[in-house]
């Protein structure tokens, strides 16, 4: 499945998600940022972004909560690039907000990603993906993995050192729970507790192995996420969460990056969709999604 389309009008582009299959918070850096371990997966739950010619750089989003300015990464990501290029002209770019935001799931990072490869094709610069990472970076850590469009990576540093890791035609599937609530990635971090990161086994080429096997209780041995015990009051809700997914078929449950979205891995699309229907039913304020790897 192409996410990049040109259109008669511009250029169309499908803006995943992603979940982390494990976090690992190794350190505090001097810079400010924390050196991590985590692998990155890349999820069927997408927003769509539409790129037209235009003079200036303009911002449009179905979702009026959120800014159209340069907090925004998707018009961020688009003046960095217009600034390296040197392209005289802008475009009009329109984003239809799918995945929730401040939930862990990379709809910012992903937004500017797919900006940095819409707009290079709309502007014919022909930049490769090393180059649109780079760039990338300036706009957030995680926007690198997007661009590298693979469905499962390594990250490591602050989650821009990237592996991309061969998984043999592995397709997990997930329900994704959002609660009425989202954390912040500042908030997550700040409530971590230096004690709480002990070491422990994270391997990525078993880790897809046992989901190619469906050796699913060993899979669950692997998933993990340091940030889950820094949540403090939010932690009961999000524990409530993880339980009802496991009540539902899931064979491991797990908070996906910062937060707040937890997600289940499920072995087939068929279970996934039934579990989905109860959890909607069990909690109206819950959000949930059903997204494969992609």
């Amino acid at each position: 499945m192409s996410l990049l389309t040109v259109t008669p009008s511009g250029v169309r582009v499908l803006a995943p998600a992603k979940v982390n299959l494990y976090l690992r918070v190794i350190r505090r850096r001097p810079d400010g940022y924390h050196e991590l371990d985590t692998l990155f997966e890349r999820v069927g739950l997408y927003d769509k972004l539409t790129f037209r010619h235009a003079p200036a750089l303009t911002l449009r989003c179905s979702d009026p909560s959120l800014p159209t300015d340069e907090r925004n990464l998707a018009l961020k990501a688009a003046l960095a690039l217009k600034r390296h290029s040197g392209y005289g002209a802008g475009a009009s770019i329109r984003l239809v907000k799918r995945i929730p935001h401040a939930a862990g799931l990379g709809g910012g990072s992903s937004d500017a990603a797919a900006v940095l490869l819409g707009l290079d094709r709309l502007w014919r610069l022909g930049y490769g993906v090393r180059k649109l990472s780079r760039i990338g970076l300036e706009v957030g850590s995680d926007v690198p993995f997007f661009v590298a469009g693979v469905p499962f990576a390594v990250g490591r540093g602050r989650g821009e050192r990237l592996r991309p890791v061969p998984a043999g035609g592995v397709r997990l599937w997930h329900v994704l729970v959002k609660p009425p609530f989202g954390i912040s990635t500042r908030e997550a971090y700040q409530g971590l507790d230096p004690v709480s990161l002990t070491p422990y086994r994270a391997d990525a080429k078993m880790l897809l192995r046992s989901a190619k096997l469906g050796e699913w209780e060993r899979l669950a041995g692997f998933l993990r996420n340091d940030l889950e015990v820094s949540l403090n009051k939010r932690v009961t809700e999000i524990a409530k969460i993880k339980a009802a997914l496991v009540e539902q078929g899931a064979h491991a449950s797990l908070l996906s990056g910062s937060g707040s979205t937890v997600f289940g891995v499920y072995a087939s699309a068929r279970l996934a969709a039934r579990a989905a229907r109860r959890l909607r039913r069990l909690d109206r304020r819950w959000k949930v999604f059903v997204a494969p790897t992609v």
